[in-house]
């Protein structure tokens, strides 16, 4: 939604500013008029993911800002707001990235200069212009790539790590994530965590700075080229290809440059000579690390949650995952879509609709008939995921035993390893097939390396 600049925004539009009530809105905007110096006059909400929104303001005298804040639905993991603040204020503008004006930790918001140019890169109708604005993009993530960990002082961003060591950190991390705070985790995250660990690559070369989340949507440009860079909370220390790799994993809902144009580009930038097996590796891993915030934000069931958008790419990335872990095993899957499968649970889509119907939709809706019927469908909804309730006699295996098993199974290699990518992979094709009216023109997409 976008004010005329000589319009105060109403109350109503608090959410812009992630406020749940209308004094917590007031206070944000408060916060945000003082560090900006003058009242905001329009806002433009930029479109974003499951779990933040963005907008642009202008204020009075023409300044602009750009605000972030957190919806809270995001599962909590260390890769927050708070985190994100430090890593800009280190930044200082390096990596092309925005400066930040404030952090407010009670309204989860924060304040940055608004970089120019335009984040839609799918616009981009001139072939030419595409093709420079990727080389331009390739280049911002080497600069990042270059720049000194000691210089920032984060401890979160230690420096003297090999990229065998940073990526056996951070996988440690992101296995303890789920395992202790989902009773049931994702098989295909479970096996993917457990292969990423057991193919750990042997590289003693130094771990860089990794923005963390790159791809289109999050790099601003203009007709020179790549002006910044943008939502920096997954920024890590890691493998530089895992860059390159977000890029193939976001090409799902947001396709780019090819992967093999992707690494002539870096490797030019770089003036390294990297390999198509070491990006694969990297963004297998990308997939993976992807793969536990999305589990934890689904088995957490916030109804503020967009589930079709979170639980549509969750499924994709899952049969991209598999696909290339059989490629780097050597292994041929096969991708027929089966004629059966096996249910999958149906609870949490039941609990989301209602709590989603009753606490969003409902308070929005003034007719008192319409509201009338809502309930009945509520109830209805209720009738519905009792009648297909899943049977919970038997408890799960314990995640952690589910973990050693598929790292067994990775050991063992030859048909047992097989065996088992083609299970998983067969049962998500089932999956997709299922989703295939919600999942749209996304339906049969896939990561190629």
């Amino acid at each position: 939604m976008l004010h005329s600049d000589d319009t105060p925004i109403p109350a109503a539009d608090a959410r812009w500013f992630g406020g749940q009530t209308a004094e917590a809105a007031a206070a944000l905007r408060g916060w945000i008029e003082a560090i900006g110096g003058a009242p905001v006059r329009s806002v433009q909400r930029i479109a974003g993911g499951a779990f933040r929104t963005s907008a642009r303001l202008t204020l009075a005298g023409g300044r602009t800002l750009f605000v972030k804040v957190d919806l809270g639905t995001a599962p909590r993991t260390p890769f927050d707001l708070e985190r994100e603040s430090r890593v800009l204020a280190a930044l200082a503008g390096r990596g092309r990235a925005p400066r930040l004006l404030g952090y407010d930790p009670a309204g989860q918001a924060m304040v940055l200069t608004c970089l120019p140019g335009s984040a839609d890169f799918a616009g981009i109708a001139d072939p030419q212009q595409r093709a420079r604005i990727e080389a331009s993009f390739v280049e911002a993530l080497a600069e990042t790539h270059r720049i000194d960990l000691a210089g920032l002082a984060l401890d979160h961003l230690p420096a003297g790590r090999s990229i065998g060591q940073a990526i056996a950190a951070d996988l440690a991390l992101w296995r303890d994530l789920l395992v202790e705070r989902v009773a049931d985790p994702d098989p295909v995250a479970l096996f993917a965590l457990a292969w990423c660990a057991a193919r750990v690559p042997a590289d003693a070369r130094p771990a860089v700075l990794v923005q963390g989340d790159a791809g289109p949507g999050n790099f601003l440009f203009d007709a020179s080229g790549v002006t910044g860079l943008v939502d920096w909370e997954m920024a890590h220390v890691g493998h530089p290809l895992e860059d390159l790799g977000c890029v193939l994993a976001r090409s799902l809902v947001q396709p780019m440059a090819p992967a093999d144009r992707l690494l002539v580009l870096y490797n030019a930038a770089s003036g390294l000579a990297w390999t198509k097996a070491e990006l694969r590796y990297a963004t297998i891993l990308v997939m993976t690390r992807f793969s536990v915030p999305i589990n934890l934000a689904l088995a957490a069931g916030d109804p503020g949650l967009d589930l079709v958008l979170t639980d549509s790419y969750f499924r994709l990335s899952q049969l991209s995952l598999l696909r290339v872990i059989a490629e780097a095993e050597g292994i041929a899957l096969d991708e027929t879509v089966p004629e059966r499968g096996a249910r999958p649970a149906l609870g949490f889509a039941f609990d989301h609709l209602r709590a989603l119907l009753a606490t969003v939709v409902r308070p929005a809706i003034g007719d008192d008939y319409a509201r009338y019927r809502l309930d009945g469908a509520v109830g209805l909804l209720g009738y519905l995921g009792a009648a297909l309730a899943e049977d919970t006699a038997t408890p799960p295996e314990p995640a952690t035993k589910r973990l050693a098993d598929a790292t067994a199974t990775i050991a063992a290699g030859g048909e047992t390893l097989h065996a088992t990518l083609q299970t998983l992979f067969t049962g998500a094709l089932w999956r997709e097939h299922l989703m295939r009216d919600m999942l749209g023109p996304l339906h049969g997409r896939r990561v190629a390396i």
